[in-house]
Parts: C-alpha cells; sequence; structure tokens
C-alpha cells in the first residue's frame, strides 16, 4: 500500500511539473496617454495619463496564441473649471479612473510583427477629483462653496467595466489601444447640494470611460 502510494505521488508530482514546463508566464507593462469619454468628462477633464499592467497564464498546448490572467488598468485625468451658463461653476484637482479584472487575450500567428486582441471584464473605480471652489448663482445672489482650505473630497464610486483593446506586439515590445468603456458610477451631486445651500445629499449616477494609447514591453518566462 505505501508503495503504492509512493508510486501514485510520485506519478502526481511528474504530471505536474511537465505541466508547469510546458507553460509560459507573460508580464506586459504600458503607459501612456488617455482620452476621457463619456457625458460627465466633456467639461471636466480634457486628457490623462494611463497604464497597464498584465500578468498572464501562456499555455503552451494552445500554441501561445491564447492567454488568459489578471489587469490592472488606471488613469489619472487632468480636471478643469465647469461653467454651466454662468448658474453652477466648479474647479477642482484630477480624476481618477480604475479597473481590476480578468484579462483574455488572443494573438495571431506572424513571423515578427503579431497582432493581437484581448478583453478585461472586472471592476471599474472612479474618483472624482477634490472640488477646490465652487458657487452658484441664484437669482442676484451668489453662494460660494468649498475653497482651497477646504476642498470637498468625493467618495470612491465602482461598477462592472469592460475593456476591450487591440494592439501588436513585435519581440519584447507592445503598442495597443484600449477602450474602457463608459459605464454608470454613482457618485454625490455636489451641484445639488450647493444648489439647495446646503440642505440635501444626493446621489447620481455619471457615464465615464476612457481610450487610452499605450506602449510598453512585456517579459515571457517558461516555454
Amino acid at each position: 500500500m505505501k508503495i503504492l502510494k509512493f508510486l501514485a505521488a510520485a506519478a502526481i508530482a511528474i504530471f505536474v511539473g511537465n505541466a508547469a514546463n510546458a507553460q509560459g508566464i507573460r508580464f506586459d507593462a504600458q503607459v501612456g496617454w488617455s482620452a476621457p469619454q463619456g457625458e460627465e468628462f466633456k467639461n471636466s477633464a480634457k486628457a490623462g495619463l494611463c497604464y497597464s499592467l498584465d500578468l498572464m497564464f501562456v499555455p503552451s498546448f494552445l500554441n501561445g496564441q491564447l492567454s488568459f490572467g489578471i489587469a490592472k488598468d488606471g488613469n489619472i485625468l487632468f480636471g478643469v473649471k465647469k461653467d454651466y451658463e454662468g448658474t453652477f461653476a466648479l474647479d477642482y484637482s484630477a480624476s481618477k479612473l480604475g479597473l481590476v479584472g480578468g484579462k483574455i487575450r488572443f494573438d495571431l500567428k506572424a513571423p515578427v510583427v503579431k497582432p493581437y486582441a484581448a478583453i478585461t471584464l472586472g471592476v471599474g473605480r472612479l474618483k472624482l477629483g477634490e472640488v477646490k471652489t465652487a458657487s452658484v448663482k441664484l437669482g442676484s445672489f451668489t453662494l460660494t462653496g468649498n475653497n482651497d482650505d477646504e476642498p470637498y473630497e468625493y467618495d470612491a464610486a465602482t461598477t462592472f467595466a469592460v475593456k476591450p483593446e487591440l494592439g501588436v506586439a513585435f519581440g519584447w515590445f507592445t503598442i495597443g489601444v484600449g477602450w474602457m468603456l463608459p459605464a454608470d458610477y454613482e457618485v454625490f451631486n455636489y451641484e445639488a447640494y450647493l444648489a439647495s445651500n446646503h440642505t440635501i445629499s444626493q446621489k447620481q449616477k455619471i457615464n465615464v470611460g476612457t481610450t487610452q494609447f499605450n506602449i510598453g514591453v512585456a517579459f515571457k518566462f517558461g516555454d
């Protein structure tokens, strides 16, 4: 019986070892430029910076064409002053939009430059920038909200997010374009709060996303 257990354990160890040696791990790191998308960012952000980190499992029995793993994306979008026809005015700092989730990528066969397509599904996280100054005009009155000494900081909001991606890989280098599709995030309605002279706390859904233009490097370990 002990001999059978030993042989079974040895067979499992050999199988796991061979399977591990037949696989590969790829790590991608990219940085680039981010273009805000969605209704909320039309007046509140013009451009930003982004990064993308992927840790992918590349099974050799799929000829290295299909890989899957985890991905983390981040965007910092530079804020500007918002003005609603002289009624509301907000001046705030940069906003942050990120995504963490599972990723699947398919690489086409090619001798040098390999096109690829990928999709990431996971949790999107939005952190609107701090409100530095704010005011609202009601008739002949102007109510002033936070100033530089007392900034208002939004709470982070999360939702389900999707990011398709297209790109090319050549050697260690990659170039890609990704679309963090606009999704609805529930955030505090600061304009309504200000207009009501600080008497209500109200939530609203805003629709935001980004287009990312990335360039980076990829490191592969194993077969």
